[in-house]
């Protein structure tokens, strides 16, 4: 590219010079002529006809000479032109030569260039079928692995959903036990005991928990369809370890001999629905006491039937029949009493507690804010009349009432208009009713919430009555009509809280009425005596 740029600045260079030179040439031929011009004037008027033809001659030599060297000029010039042509051909030749030759590199750089995007669309092609391939299968892993950890969850969740349910069954049963058949009580309470240690684990062992249950549950039914006769260790009456003859017939009969004495005592349901359920009774009858001993002693000497002094299937109140009535002091019949509802006695016990000290607060409120002397409301008056209302307001503000405040918001505005005083006024009365109305609304709720709790508790007593019959079943009426009395006695507890808290509630809503009519008489009355009725 710098040859070129040179030869064509040579090129032009070379044009100017040989402008130049025609330009010289013209001027030369200028002045010859010119001359010519000049010498045939000058030799005209005194030259002759020989001298004109001589002149002539020379002009003719002159004019060939001109001729001449035009055309040397001109053939100069066209050498030069020439030359110039063919250094202009020699470039455009080099710069054809220049231009093909990056032509072709250019399209050898298409061709590498287009080669290289073949082979990269190429690979571009396989790695996004590679990527597809590996998106596809990775999908399929997620979802495999999503199915798995769901899968897994899931039975993790049903196991442990039966983790819980097994330790439910196993704490409802320990729970049942102390109320259950009391022979071989000290081995089941250790058996649900490990069988619900077993299921309380951080890894719950779920199958040693149910077989822990299950074989308390084998044994609870072999102890109710087997029977047993043998020498054991007991307790009659108040003699602790005493040895004694057991007779057992599953869990409907259990009596014992004393060996020393021969005092009788049986194992007989308590007629309760919570708690204790069966208790030794060592104070029988004197005809069933020798019956017991008669089939105890039978059973351990001789073979076949056994009769049995009992009814097996416990359905008369035994207990009733075989014991004396024990007369009860008043703090032990209100114990009982208590102890038959159940645990819903206790927030009814709470409940009465509560709403007996609210009824208290409220009287002791009222009494101290709606009470107003005649003393002070004499006092009051006389300061009025005699338009003293600074010392009246003092004499307001040291009575800490209702009413006082009331009284000194009026007399505060004494002195400006009656419309500004009944705004303090009706200020004052907004202000005060809250404080007299205060925990009104929660000592109705709690009357209402006691016959609430005392149906709870009744509910709650009928499901365990029900619970019962089911497990060991009855046809006495009076067993029944007993559940029923006991389940009833947190009704009775509820309404007995109820009515007294509602008659409270009625007579303190009285008092309350009664007191803030008095704010608004008296209030009223002031207004008017000191801006007069017509103001």
């Amino acid at each position: 590219m710098n040859n070129e740029k040179l030869r064509m600045n040579n090129g032009g260079h070379v044009i100017a010079r040989s402008k130049a030179t025609k330009q010289s040439m013209s001027y030369c031929l200028f002045v010859a002529v010119i001359f010519m011009f000049a010498s045939s004037a000058f030799a005209w008027p005194w030259s002759g006809s020989g001298e004109s033809k001589a002149s002539a001659e020379d002009q003719a030599r002159i004019k060939d000479s001109l001729q001449t060297e035009e055309v040397r000029n001109l053939q100069r010039e066209v050498e030069a032109l020439t030359r110039i042509r063919l250094q202009k051909a020699d470039s455009l030749e080099k710069l054809e030569a220049e231009h093909w030759r990056k032509r072709y590199a250019e399209s050898q750089l298409t061709e590498e260039h287009q080669a290289a995007s073949r082979e990269l669309d190429g690979r571009y092609s396989k790695l996004s079928t590679d990527l597809g391939r590996v998106s596809e299968e990775v999908m399929a892993s997620k979802n495999m692995t999503s199915d798995a950890e769901e899968k897994a969850q899931s039975e993790e969740s049903a196991y442990d959903a039966m983790n819980t349910q097994v330790k439910l069954s196993i704490d409802k049963t320990l729970g049942d036990v102390m109320g259950d058949y009391p022979v071989g009580m000290n081995g089941r309470l250790l058996r649900l005991r490990q069988a619900a240690g077993e299921a309380d684990k951080k890894d719950p062992n779920t199958i040693g928990a149910v077989q822990g249950y299950m074989d308390d549950l084998l044994l609870r039914h072999e102890l109710t369809y087997t029977q047993s006769y043998g020498r054991e260790v007991s307790q009659v009456g108040s003699r602790p370890d005493v040895n004694v003859n057991r007779l057992r017939l599953g869990t409907v009969f259990l009596g014992e001999v004393a060996q020393d004495n021969g005092d009788v005592q049986a194992l007989l349901r308590s007629g309760a629905l919570q708690g204790k359920v069966f208790e030794w009774n060592a104070n029988l009858p004197a005809e069933m006491a020798t019956n017991i001993k008669q089939a105890v002693v039978q059973a351990g000497s001789a073979t076949g039937a056994v009769v049995v002094p009992l009814d097996v299937l416990q359905n008369k109140a035994v207990k009733n029949s075989i014991t004396d009535t024990k007369e009860l002091t008043w703090d032990e019949e209100l114990v009982a009493f208590f102890k038959k509802g159940g645990i819903v006695m206790y927030p009814l016990a709470l409940v009465a507690i509560f709403a007996l000290l609210l009824c208290l607060e409220r009287f002791l409120v009222l009494t101290l804010r709606g009470h107003m002397g005649r003393r002070f409301l004499k006092k009051l008056n006389g300061l009025v009349h005699d338009k003293r209302y600074e010392e009246a307001a003092n004499l307001c503000l040291k009575k800490d009432s209702s009413l006082s405040m009331v009284l000194f918001a009026v007399l505060n505005r004494a002195r400006d208009k009656r419309e500004d005083a009944e705004r303090s006024l009706q200020e004052a009365l907004l202000r005060e009713q809250p404080k007299l109305e205060r925990r009104m609304g929660l000592l109705a709720a709690m009357g209402t919430i006691a016959p609430l709790l005392g149906l709870l508790g009744t509910v709650t007593g009928i499901i365990t009555l029900f619970t019962v019959i089911t497990e060991v079943g009855t046809n006495d009426a009076r067993v029944l009509a007993g559940g029923i009395s006991e389940a009833l006695v947190t009704t009775e507890t509820g309404l007995v809280i109820a009515i007294p808290v509602m008659i409270l509630h009625g007579l303190l809503s009285e008092k309350i009425e009664k007191v803030t009519s008095e704010m608004c008489v008296q209030s009223t009355a002031l207004l008017n005596k000191i801006f007069g009725k017509n103001d």
